[in-house]
């Protein structure tokens, strides 16, 4: 593992990974970093964090990140990683172009799902702000309203700003025209 690589089974407090205290904004699945490096450039006030289960990626974004001292990525399942993650440590959360897993049968493969959201809940911090961004219709509204239904959370629209940084995903995505779909959620405050 090089600069920007971490390993660790437990976080008991993730500013260790940054050797400073200062927001923690997660990337999940980060994939290839795009976006993670991107945030962290314009984000210098804020530890940029991001989770990618698998190891070619990993290694990928540990690259793209290895000169900002604000960004590192662990290697791990993310539900299985945020478990290890103290209460209240993330200011905000991206869930950008994750699988939709689009067949009906193979839903309950989504990363969004209840125990997620469980999960996630505990880990944001009250008034922590979650956003989520699909190619999928379906598979955004079903998120939605997973969270919508928890009752510790508001959702409402994401718009993005014309310079927002954007995943490989996404920058496919729109260059073949397709729609997007966004909303974002707050922990127990309004959007």
């Amino acid at each position: 593992m090089g600069p920007g690589t971490c390993a660790v089974p437990s976080l008991n407090d993730p500013g260790e990974l940054f050797g400073r205290v200062a927001p923690l904004v997660l990337d999940l699945g980060c994939g290839n970093g795009v976006f993670l490096a991107a945030l962290a450039a314009r984000e210098a006030e804020s530890n940029c964090l991001g989770i990618e289960k698998k190891a070619y990626r990993v290694a990928q974004t540990a690259r793209r990140v290895r000169e900002l001292c604000n960004a590192r990525v662990l290697h791990g399942e993310v539900t299985e990683l945020l478990r290890s993650f103290p209460a209240g440590c993330a200011a905000r959360v991206y869930l950008l172009f994750s699988d939709p897993w689009p067949k009906r049968r193979h839903s309950v493969r989504r990363l969004v799902q209840e125990d997620f959201a469980s999960v996630l809940e505990r880990v944001v911090e009250q008034g922590g702000e979650f956003f989520f961004a699909s190619d999928a219709e379906e598979y955004c509204a079903s998120a939605r309203r997973t969270f919508a239904s928890r009752g510790e959370w508001s959702t409402g629209s994401w718009e993005t700003p014309e310079d927002w940084p954007r995943t490989e995903f996404e920058e496919r995505f729109r260059q073949a025209g397709l729609p997007l779909w966004r909303f974002k959620a707050v922990r127990g405050g309004n959007t």
